[in-house]
């Protein structure tokens, strides 16, 4: 397994130990020139994605594995999403497309995702992830993105714990997790309605400690 610990690329803030609050609300991140993976670069959002957004989160296909019901948006309510996560700060977190960079000559937008900061008190991250267009599924985007987003968290945001919920049965993203060193952690019963069903969420986490030695190993 290639570690992209030295190709991800991020201008760095400084390290804030676990004593300190963090920034000023409303403090920005700096990531407008976005975060460089290995077969990917994670962006902040720009109006000409709306489109994307809204054939994706309205694709039953797609949101049967985010274990959440298809909802219709107009392109105008993405754009106005768009809008609202101009800013990625450390009162509302990061939120990023996902650019593949080895499909063509230009960068093809394929999905989402995001990292909210919990709590900076104890460092705590909530991750989740969308590889919205189908056709880009089990061809190892989404391993990329969760080690590049994971490893921004950790190094660049001194982050000392990223969490997540994945559907249970949502195997293959919760083999993708664990790929990058998350465990299971807990399941929640029946904590998602769909498709006319209650379903549980099975809880992951992963500390910083773990992600390093995971990716000492994979080099």
């Amino acid at each position: 397994m290639r570690s992209t610990a030295r190709s991800c690329q991020s201008a760095k803030g400084p390290a804030m130990t676990p004593t300190e609050y963090g920034p000023p609300a409303g403090a920005g991140l700096p990531l407008d020139s976005g975060i460089l993976g290995g077969r990917v670069r994670l962006r902040p959002f720009e109006l000409a994605d709306a489109e994307a957004l809204r054939a994706w989160f309205s694709n039953p296909e797609m949101l049967q594995f985010l274990a959440i019901a298809p909802y219709q948006m107009s392109v105008a309510a993405e754009e106005e999403f768009i809008r609202s996560k101009a800013t990625n700060d450390w009162d509302h977190g990061i939120a990023l497309g996902i650019e593949a960079l080895d499909i063509g000559d230009e960068p093809v937008l394929i999905g989402t995702v995001a990292l909210r900061l919990m709590s900076l008190e104890s460092r705590l991250g909530d991750l989740g992830i969308a590889i919205g267009d189908p056709q880009y599924w089990n061809r190892g985007y989404g391993e990329d993105v969760v080690r590049t987003i994971c490893l921004y968290g950790f190094e660049d945001l001194d982050l000392h714990r990223i969490g997540l919920q994945v559907a249970s049965y949502n195997a293959r993203a919760q083999r993708c997790y664990e790929k990058i060193g998350f465990v299971v952690e807990g399941r929640q019963r029946e904590s998602r309605y769909v498709a006319g069903r209650y379903c549980d969420s099975t809880v992951m986490g992963l500390l910083r400690s773990e992600f390093e030695a995971a990716e000492q190993a994979g080099r």
